[in-house]
């Protein structure tokens, strides 16, 4: 604690975590997890102490509203009191697979909180994904994707811009609705690009995947068919053909990534697997992952040309492979807007000289694919409703 200009430790011998409560609200770290003697956790301070006997309810606004009875500060050789603490956070992902994806849960006292759909938007996301070091978000996916939790929701509402450290340093604002619909979920990855190197087309070749921005090949050692069906469809690519031996499409540069995907099959995105890479052992060199995807119904192309406004086409979200999805290229341009990113936000389509928001009767999850595909921002996540991005001002299309 800083006391008339000057930094000391807080030295108590009856610590506990009503005071480390205080301590983590006051400094924005969520809940106290932890209450502990600093000599056993973290070393002792090795100059003033500024407080002595510090006695909290957990309620209070600051530690100096507790109860306090040595006020300093003490120049003091002797530290063997000095407290530490250690907070869990303001926010966790519970009902998913590991901690980087599930229902969006915030700490309020010593209970936990669902935050309600509507409140959860990618901007809100990012800040969660961020704080929780799960790296990028993927996705907000509506509710009942990771189970409707049993506690009470959240009765708060959130306004991040994106770039927070931790939830809570976001603006906070009344709820927007009154009802909730449902639990909000968010889906981080610390992967920020998959892609086939070395193939003979781009739905076939080596697996590589970008962590962070760092390109790098995936270890073949536990590669397997479903883990492949999941990258081909996220790439547009069908489905897995075959998954080659490792190495046969060489290994790429710089060491083999580890990461163990455990993928069922049904995710919509590489990066929504489960994923073990601590504890794994080195990738033997050379043996590097590959797939062999089915490409797509790529034989319709010819007649599809001659019909005009062609432009590509690829496999729908949960079809089978006789059915495809075909974007044309008639002449109106597609953007989303609303959101932190290009790739998550209100539909709008340029039409007449002027921006348009699509009207959401009968939008659906195969209508947001085929806008995914069409920017280059992969396998549409969901079709959520328009209070997630804000409605627009202009009118509606068509």
């Amino acid at each position: 604690v800083k006391l008339q200009g000057r930094w000391g430790s807080v030295a108590d011998d009856n610590w506990d975590m009503e005071d480390a409560e205080v301590v983590c609200q006051q400094l924005g770290c969520g809940s106290a997890s932890g209450a502990f003697s600093a000599l056993e956790r973290f070393g002792v301070g090795d100059g003033l102490v500024s407080l002595a006997r510090v006695d909290c309810r957990g309620h209070e606004a600051t530690l100096w509203d507790c109860e306090i009875r040595g006020w300093g500060p003490y120049n003091s050789s002797v530290h063997d009191l000095d407290t530490a603490v250690v907070c869990q956070g303001f926010s966790r992902l519970v009902g998913g697979d590991g901690a980087c994806a599930g229902r969006l849960e915030v700490r309020q006292g010593r209970a936990w909180l669902g935050v309600c759909e509507d409140e959860v938007d990618m901007k809100v996301a990012q800040v969660v994904c961020r704080e929780l070091g799960c790296g990028e978000a993927l996705g907000i996916p509506g509710s009942g994707r990771f189970g409707a939790g049993s506690g009470s929701q959240w009765d708060g509402g959130l306004r991040c811009n994106g770039s927070e450290p931790l939830l809570s340093a976001c603006a906070r604002r009344p709820a927007q609705s009154q009802g909730c619909s449902g639990p909000g979920g968010v889906i981080c990855s610390s992967y920020t690009g998959f892609r086939l190197g070395n193939g003979s087309s781009g739905c076939s070749g080596r697996v590589e995947a970008a962590v962070r921005g760092t390109w790098g090949s995936v270890c073949a050692s536990e590669w397997e068919l479903p883990d492949a069906h999941v990258l081909c469809w996220h790439l547009g690519c069908g489905r897995a053909v075959s998954v080659p031996a490792g190495g046969s499409l060489g290994s790429g540069e710089g060491p083999l990534r580890p990461d163990a995907f455990g993928c069922r099959g049904s995710e919509r995105h590489p990066g929504e697997c489960p994923v073990a890479v601590l504890g794994k052992p080195p990738c033997a060199p050379g043996n590097a992952a590959a797939v062999h995807c089915s490409g797509g119904p790529e034989e319709m192309g010819d007649q599809l040309e001659e019909m005009g406004h062609f432009s590509e086409m690829g496999p729908a979200p949960n079809s089978s492979l006789e059915e495809m999805v075909i974007v044309c290229s008639g002449g109106l341009q597609v953007r989303l807007v609303g959101s932190s990113g290009r790739c998550a936000g209100r539909v709008e389509v340029y039409s007449g000289g002027a921006w348009s928001s699509v009207c959401q009767e009968g939008w659906e999850l195969q209508d947001a694919a085929v806008v995914c595909r069409e920017l280059g921002c992969g396998t549409a996540l969901e079709a959520p409703s328009w209070a997630r991005s804000g409605a627009g001002a202009g009118p509606l299309w068509p």
